[in-house]
């Protein structure tokens, strides 16, 4: 229940481990409950509202990880004020990248990770891709580099970090979703 950056840990060999996150099951809070369970910044507004935490509201989350990766804002520093001035402009994205990043990423993979990053904050939350949706729709970047990467080779480490960072999730996400499928949840 508390998806958030700092809960992400890298092994040795860079693959993504959740940390202080227990699996997420849907739950519906009462008055009678400790109440809100999370951190300001990742919480999903819908929980906020609704008392009701569902496999959604991880989405919502790592959708706020995606953003603090490709931008280096943190939630508590107006991430979402930045995310949403913008969405208000095709190039948005571009204008709130992480400056490292600029010169060494190819800016059609980051706004590939933005648009997919979007779709998890949806305010709907049946309108939110689930983690299988996500995990694929990452995969398909990395195939579609992976296929470039044939014909022209990348410079900028700066690039391939936050490319390694996005990859190692790829691990958690498919945990996530054959748990998700198992227990017959969206």
């Amino acid at each position: 229940r508390d998806l958030k950056s700092a809960n992400i840990l890298l092994d040795q060999s860079m693959r993504a481990k959740v940390a202080d996150f227990g699996l997420s099951k849907e739950q519906v809070f009462d008055g009678h409950n400790s109440g809100l369970k999370g951190t300001y910044g990742y919480i999903d507004p819908v929980y906020i509202s609704t008392n009701k935490f569902t496999m959604k509201s991880d989405i919502y989350s790592f959708g706020i990880i995606l953003f603090e990766l490709i931008t280096a804002i943190h939630p508590h520093q107006n991430l979402m004020e930045y995310v949403n001035l913008a969405s208000m402009s095709p190039d948005g994205v571009d204008e709130i990248l992480d400056k490292p990043l600029v010169g060494g990423c190819n800016l059609e993979e980051v706004r590939s990770l933005a648009s997919i990053a979007h779709k998890c904050l949806h305010k709907t939350l049946r309108k939110r891709p689930s983690i299988g949706e996500v995990s694929q729709a990452i995969l398909k970047i990395k195939q579609r580099r992976l296929a470039k990467e044939d014909t022209m080779s990348f410079a900028g480490q700066d690039y391939s970090r936050v490319m390694s960072r996005i990859e190692c999730q790829q691990v958690e996400l498919r945990q996530m979703a054959s748990i998700n499928e198992r227990d017959g949840h969206d």
